[in-house]
């Protein structure tokens, strides 16, 4: 019998009276909340399932639990109906009626794919089951959505929203938020080659890195900084030979004295691959023991029965024998990882490895096979990594990962496996964000200019040498420029892309947009494939120069040039690709840095005419999880167009952070970073894009710009931005 719980005005939960609890509830992935009215919605329950009234339409939801374990559900589709969503079940295509999708975490095949269909007809479902499923969207049948589910019983969400856009949102409220990377991993990661890699070759690295000009602030190493490569165990240690630490200091040492001292001298971050194959599910249940875990005889727990029925001990044979042996049952996985981040680890890389590969003999926490838990094992090890370096270090790490499931983006950042960085893995990365999750980029192809394009504007940015040598300087001329004028670039950016990537953490929105998302109500978007929005005011075009532009003018940013409509892209000099800015934005960049956190950023406030903006600029202490509780800043402006000129608004900044006082840092001895609390405001130039100006006011005074090459430029002084909220009057 079928139960339904509302959560919220706009969205149900329905169960299976008595039914089989889903991993995903039991640990806390999912929750029964919406934080807001999307669009009102109503649900009854029928003789055969559950009717839905959406804000846009009735949907009749058949159910039929299976005997044995299972459940389908059949859902009608009208004639023009859009389906979208299922993470990267599907390379393909963005819109995705018309196709059969599985949802198992596979390796190259499907790394991370989501249970969660988005409707353009404005319902969306969430099926609640860690089992495996088939997802038939209008296949087989072109009126009808079949979803089979393996095992455990009928469980799932049903949610109403009038767009896609908000749509998302209402899935993040129940999948939860994207977490925020720290500040320095929103810059360029540099993952190093295998081969012959040692401390002193990473440090030359870095050095080249910092010397030829390429903004960077990660590099990571591969499975060669282990004593024992692939080391699945708890017991794994540095290389000896490849990464030497002095034996007279303590194991958990930041010394300066060890290679992590010219790494944070020269302000790299260091980034650890791990394998995992740990039974994570003992830490999962540590305080609640639920549905009968097996218990073991052995000799020592019936001694006297024992001696009655041998006539000696063979002490060969006593005890258990265990196929797992690598859990520690009473330690948590991220319990030997915490001497690592000591020495000044701050990020790892969550190899696929065994975490997207099944384990038909194994039970998990001696209860769970594997056909319940394969689907859930990337996300509950996504959650305890970013959880444990949390508990460890009270900072936030850059957890990333190419296994994922619904919600990982709570807790990591996801790249596109081993699968290159081509137009699949873009597509990929939109899918992705169909779902809400958002910090997700790929392996850069760093031989396919058009690729660096793409990777260097996907959310987050990492070239993986693995066992090759992809060090810029070793590759052709025009390669390493390229890659450097996009990180430059990257640098730059960062302010927009932090602000997004904190607003994704609070709405669900995420920093890459596909166009369908934020055009619904139209088809046209639906075969976009090379395009997205980044942020509200970026439009990016890869791989594919011919261009569906959404309605208004376009400003090339490498160029000035307009475009408008469907066009055909002409790719500027030393890049790979399109970047558009939407007319009447405003929004806040920087002056490039050697990496993010090299000094105070020097904004630059650019306003691009011919339209009605707004942009708020996020500061945070770049470490801490105190952004969740309201630690941060924001400093709000806006641009409003009138027939002869504008306005540009600069508003007092709002908010305040603490960062960490006395939280011992020491450059010289430990790992801790130094964490700033805010800082006074600083001058900041305007450039303002489009007509050139006759006068620039403040209130009644004229001030002095200056006449550039495609735009003006003045001075918004940190005197007078303390004070009060500041009205910048331009007249054409």
């Amino acid at each position: 019998m079928l139960q339904l719980k509302k959560i919220g005005e706009s969205g149900y939960r329905v169960t299976t009276e008595n039914g089989h609890a889903s991993m995903l509830t039991r640990y806390g992935f999912l929750r029964d909340e919406l934080s807001r009215t999307y669009a009102p919605c109503r649900a009854e329950i029928t003789e055969n399932g559950v009717r839905f009234q959406s804000g846009k339409r009735d949907v009749a939801v058949a159910v039929k639990n299976m005997n044995g374990g299972g459940f389908e559900l059949k859902i009608p589709l009208r004639d023009k109906e859009r389906l979208f969503g299922m993470g990267d079940a599907n390379r393909d295509s963005v819109m995705i009626r018309g196709k059969t999708l599985n949802v198992w975490v596979a390796n190259v095949a499907s790394y991370g794919p989501m249970p969660v269909v988005l409707s353009s007809d404005g319902w969306a479902i969430i099926v609640n089951s860690t089992y495996y499923q088939k997802f038939d969207l209008g296949e087989s049948d072109k009126d009808t959505l079949i979803i089979s589910v393996t095992g455990g019983t009928a469980d799932f969400y049903l949610l109403s929203a009038d767009t896609l856009l908000d749509m998302v949102q209402a899935i993040t409220d129940i999948t939860g938020k994207p977490t925020m990377l720290p500040a320095f991993g929103y810059g360029l990661t540099f993952v190093e080659s295998e081969q012959l890699m040692n401390a002193r070759q990473l440090l030359t690295d870095v050095r080249m890195m910092r010397d030829r000009g390429i903004p960077c602030d990660v590099f990571g190493l591969e499975p060669s900084w282990m004593s024992q490569h692939y080391d699945l165990s708890t017991e794994k240690e540095w290389d000896k030979e490849r990464f030497w630490m002095p034996h007279w200091l303590p194991e958990n040492t930041a010394s300066h004295r060890t290679f992590m001292g010219p790494m944070r001298f020269m302000g790299m971050q260091l980034s650890l691959w791990l394998c995992e194959d740990y039974d994570l599910f003992y830490e999962e249940d540590r305080n609640e023991i639920v549905g009968g875990a097996i218990e073991y005889q052995t000799q020592d727990s019936d001694e006297e029965n024992f001696k009655k029925n041998v006539d000696f001990a063979d002490a060969h044979i006593q005890g258990v024998k265990k196929l797992d042996v690598i859990t520690k049952e009473d330690e948590p996985w991220f319990e030997h990882l915490k001497k690592f981040v000591d020495n000044g680890v701050a990020c790892f890389k969550l190899d696929g490895y065994t975490q997207v590969m099944p384990h038909p003999d194994r039970l998990w926490a001696k209860k769970y096979l594997d056909n319940e838990v394969h689907n859930v094992y990337c996300v509950t090890l996504a959650k305890q990594m970013k959880e444990g370096f949390q508990k460890h270090t009270d900072r936030r790490g850059l957890i990333y990962t190419s296994g994922a499931y619904v919600g990982t983006q709570k807790y990591a950042a996801t790249w596109a496996g081993d699968t290159g960085g081509g137009p699949r893995t873009l597509v990929a990365c939109l899918n992705y964000a169909m779902c809400g999750h958002t910090n997700t980029t790929c392996d850069m192809d760093i031989l396919d200019t058009k690729a660096i394009h793409y990777a260097f504007l996907s959310t987050w940015t990492q070239i993986c040498s693995w066992a090759y040598y992809f060090q810029p300087w070793f590759l052709p001329p025009e390669i390493e420029q390229t890659i450097k004028n996009y990180s430059l670039l990257r640098s730059s950016l960062f302010p927009y892309i932090y602000s997004a990537a904190h607003n994704a953490s609070v709405s669900g929105i995420p920093v890459m947009r596909p166009l369908p998302m934020l055009y619904s109500d139209t088809d046209h978007y639906d075969d976009v494939h090379n395009a997205y929005m980044l942020g509200d005011s970026l439009y990016v075009g890869a791989f594919d120069m011919h261009l569906k532009l959404p309605e208004g003018e376009w400003v090339d940013y490498f160029t000035g040039k307009i475009y408008q409509g469907d066009v055909e892209y002409e790719i500027a000099d030393g890049y790979a690709g399109a970047l558009l800015v939407k007319k009447g934005s405003v929004f806040v960049t920087m002056e490039p840095q050697q990496y993010i956190l090299e000094k105070e950023h020097d904004y630059i406030v650019r306003v691009y005419t011919g339209g009605n903006g707004a942009f708020s600029l996020y500061e945070d202490d770049a470490f801490t999880y105190d952004y969740e509780k309201g630690g941060y800043a924001q400093t709000r402006f806006t641009w409003t167009e009138e027939g002869t000129g504008g306005t540009l608004a600069v508003y007092r900044r709002q908010g305040d952070f603490s960062g960490r006082p006395n939280n011992g840092h020491d450059r010289i001895n430990n790992s801790i970073p130094k964490i700033d609390g805010i800082k006074p405001v600083r001058d900041m130039a305007v450039r303002i894009y489009g007509k050139t100006p006759k006068s620039v006011c403040l209130g009644e005074k004229e001030i002095a710009f200056t006449v550039c090459d495609g735009y003006i430029e003045f001075t918004v002084t940190a005197d007078l931005h303390e004070q009060s909220d500041l009205f910048y009057k331009v007249a054409y």
